[in-house]
């Protein structure tokens, strides 16, 4: 993708509707060693069978764990593979890791690809399970494409995805204590997007409310939530190591901390630049999905979020930041964005599906939220890895000309069953 000039301001969409009650069991294991038994509770985050820490999101670009067997050689099958990369046997340059990078955490499941064109992959990607205070499962997906134009592109979508899904995990583990909290810098309105069921004969659209720029701004730590956040949101009271009178913690405002995290995100992408990038500091797209009862979305640039059921309902979430029919993206992360303020959408999906979430080298092959629906579905409702495979593997054969990302989240999200474990499974194949 390249470059344009001016930050854009479109909104996203959203869909009301009843609470979905299908189920799903939370069957993850460990990203470094593949341990399929571990238990894994609010205090307790580590597998105990090589030591990864678990609260960490999965982005696949991980150092293989030494339990890991050695993989053969893509060409010849051989096992001998060099310091260097080389197949001892035949000679081969074996695919580097971020060449194709995958991660099953069996409730959500990503796989990143170099594509057929490209010398390197420069899109990035960090998922997996969140722990609110009060014992819930969310689920976390981050995509980000690095600006082809720009210098160092991978690294950018690399830092970025990592620097957001940290800042998500944290926030929502740590809830919003009761009292005033850290405000969040502002520099516009903030979006909210309504989506509405709508027969498969409607065109997709896009319908938003622009927020009053003057109202409070929201808070990471809210004074004064929603009744809808207070419902079932409240932990029993903490005492402060002080002694201090005791504090109830409540749900985080997904929305305030899914805009904190591109904004930090922007930060670690901007601190990335040199003076020797001769005015194309690194940069790239950012999209990103919270899924929990209701699902919440935040954006810059032409990095997509969907919506995917088999009721007819299947759409856009996302609005790119572009002209129309136009890569010349208007709004990205780094030194040199100018520091634009990220769409925010929030909805609640009338039933069963999948929230996808990826760049434009998948969305290039296939735009239309139905298609990728026939794709996917149904078997992403239960095994989102083989439909992520799948999607991406119908980009590479329409031609593969860019990076090709795609993170596919089956909604409604399950708790763990109890004893199963709470991580995912990093694959280099």
């Amino acid at each position: 993708m390249t470059v344009g000039t001016a930050v854009g301001t479109g909104p996203g969409t959203t869909t009301a509707g009843q609470e979905a009650d299908t189920a799903m069991a939370l069957q993850l294991t460990c990203p470094k060693c593949g341990a399929k038994d571990l238990e894994a509770d609010q205090a307790s985050r580590f597998c105990e069978q090589c030591g990864y820490e678990l609260a960490e999101a999965v982005t696949g670009d991980e150092e293989p764990g030494t339990e890991e067997s050695a993989k053969p050689c893509v060409s010849c099958g051989g096992t001998g593979i060099d310091a260097e990369g080389y197949c001892t046997d035949c000679g081969d340059l074996q695919p580097r890791r971020r060449d194709r990078m995958e991660v099953d955490f069996k409730a959500v499941a990503g796989v990143s690809d170099r594509g057929l064109r490209h010398h390197r992959n420069e899109d990035s990607m960090a998922l997996g399970p969140a722990f609110g205070p009060d014992g819930r499962t969310l689920m976390i997906a981050v995509v980000c494409d690095g600006v082809s134009t720009s210098e160092r592109p991978d690294e950018a979508s690399a830092s970025a995805v990592k620097t957001a899904a940290k800042l998500l995990l944290a926030a929502i583990a740590g809830g919003a204590p009761e009292g005033p909290g850290r405000q969040l810098s502002r520099t516009g309105p903030v979006e909210t997007a309504v989506m509405e069921t709508v027969p498969d004969t409607v065109p997709e659209t896009v319908v938003a409310e622009t927020v009053d720029p003057e109202a409070p701004v929201a808070q990471s730590v809210p004074t004064e939530p929603s009744t809808a956040e207070e419902v079932g949101a409240q932990t029993p009271a903490e005492t402060s190591a002080d002694g201090a009178a005791p504090r109830r913690v409540q749900r985080a405002d997904l929305r305030a901390v899914s805009r904190q995290a591109v904004i930090d995100a922007d930060h670690a992408v901007s601190g990335l630049a040199r003076d020797a990038d001769h005015g194309n500091p690194p940069a790239c797209t950012y999209v990103s999905a919270v899924v929990d009862t209701d699902v919440t979305l935040a954006w810059l640039g032409d990095s997509r979020a969907y919506w995917l059921d088999e009721r007819g309902t299947s759409r856009a979430l996302t609005r790119d930041d572009a002209e129309e029919g136009s890569h010349a993206i208007e709004a990205w992360l780094g030194a040199d964005s100018g520091g634009p303020e990220p769409h925010l959408a929030s909805f609640t999906p009338d039933g069963p599906g999948v929230v996808l979430v990826c760049s434009d080298g998948l969305w290039n092959y296939v735009e239309k939220a139905a298609d990728l629906a026939a794709i996917a579905l149904p078997g992403a409702l239960t095994d989102p890895f083989t439909a992520a495979k799948a999607l991406v593997r119908r980009a590479l054969s329409d031609g593969g000309h860019d990076n090709i990302t795609a993170v596919l989240v089956p909604y409604p999200v399950q708790p763990p069953a109890e004893g199963v474990s709470t991580t995912g499974v990093s694959r280099q194949p």
